[in-house]
């Protein structure tokens, strides 16, 4: 179980960090403020990765994906190349 959590956790943060890279965020203050949340979720969740704490780091990596989603959907988050991992597009 430990092994396959692991390799979740791993797909999920490199599918998370090409969602960073492909970001593109709207000029404004609650673009910036809504993508630093989700920045710093990120961040923890690569802390608790390298600490082998997968369970909490695939937890943060699912938060950051709602923040994420949730910026796309008001516009304020272009997600790019990446935009297939989002679910912006469905109803």
């Amino acid at each position: 179980m430990l092994k396959m959590t692991k390799l979740l956790a791993l797909k999920e943060l490199e599918r998370t960090e090409l969602a960073f890279k492909e970001l593109t965020v709207k000029d404004s203050p609650e673009a910036r403020d809504l993508f630093s949340l989700a920045d710093s979720y990120f961040k923890d969740a690569k802390y608790f990765y390298s600490k082998n704490d997968y369970l909490k780091a695939l937890n943060l990596l699912y938060y950051v994906w709602g923040i994420l989603d949730s910026g796309a959907r008001l516009g304020l988050f272009d997600p790019g190349k990446a935009r297939m991992h989002y679910k912006i597009d469905q109803p």
